[in-house]
């Protein structure tokens, strides 16, 4: 089950408890809904709050993963978004990653093969991606490279295509195939306008990174096709 994008909310999901990377300083989530937790953001507020609970075994209902979205401004930087994102560990909350890079950032979501997608963007006309992605490996949460693969994909998009802004992940539909989906540019495109059609990129995660494994291309004059067409 996916987490609501608002409000504070339980949501049940398959794991155990985990084991923390690195010791440190419990955190009380007594006002997780209006108070920031761990934040270097001024003026600081809390746009979302949640859980993700325990759903299997003896431990099935138990506290996993909690986090915040957040919105303020650093002088360096001006105004940005922000997250913060809690695992409990022995009976306690500790920080297992946080984020001050990106415009706006949402709730994460955490598919049936133990990957945890925390959606971001950046600010400006591009909306580049800050997203962040983690995979489970029986131990711990892995941090997953989201960037490399966008210096690679060009090789597989037809001549004078091009990605000028943030894509689209999806790492949840039933087939278990991660995908990103994006516009593509022309060399004579306004930044607003692309004219170079569509692509569906099929992604997989290769040590600890998002890799190309194909990419669907759809011209301007067509539409793309579901998903259950294209993914087998």
């Amino acid at each position: 089950m996916k987490a609501p994008l608002h409000a504070l909310s339980l949501v049940m999901l398959p794991f155990g408890l985990l084991t923390p990377t690195w010791a440190v300083e419990p955190i009380s989530l007594d006002a997780i809904d209006t108070v920031c937790l761990k934040s270097v953001l001024r003026d600081c507020k809390v746009l979302t709050a949640g859980y993700l609970n325990v759903d299997w075994g003896d431990d099935e209902g138990a506290p996993m993963l909690a986090w915040q979205t957040q919105s303020g401004f650093t002088p360096e930087a001006g105004v940005l978004g922000g997250f913060v994102l809690l695992q409990h560990v022995d009976g306690n909350w500790v920080r297992l990653d946080a984020g001050f890079d990106g415009w706006r950032f949402f709730p994460p979501r955490l598919s049936q093969d133990g990957l945890l997608h925390l959606p971001g963007y950046t600010g400006g006309t591009g909306r580049y991606n800050a997203d962040r992605l983690y995979q489970w490996n029986d131990t711990e949460w892995e941090p997953i490279d989201t960037k490399t693969w966008l210096k690679t994909v060009s090789e597989q998009l037809p001549a004078d295509r091009e990605i000028w802004k943030g894509v689209q992940y999806d790492f949840d539909n039933p087939w278990s195939q991660l995908v990103a989906r994006t516009a593509l540019w022309r060399g004579e495109d306004g930044n607003c306008c692309p004219t170079g059609g569509n692509a569906e990129i099929l992604l997989s995660i290769v040590d600890g990174r998002l890799t190309v494994d194909r990419v669907n291309y759809v011209p301007a004059a067509e539409k793309l096709a579901p998903p259950s067409e294209e993914v087998q």
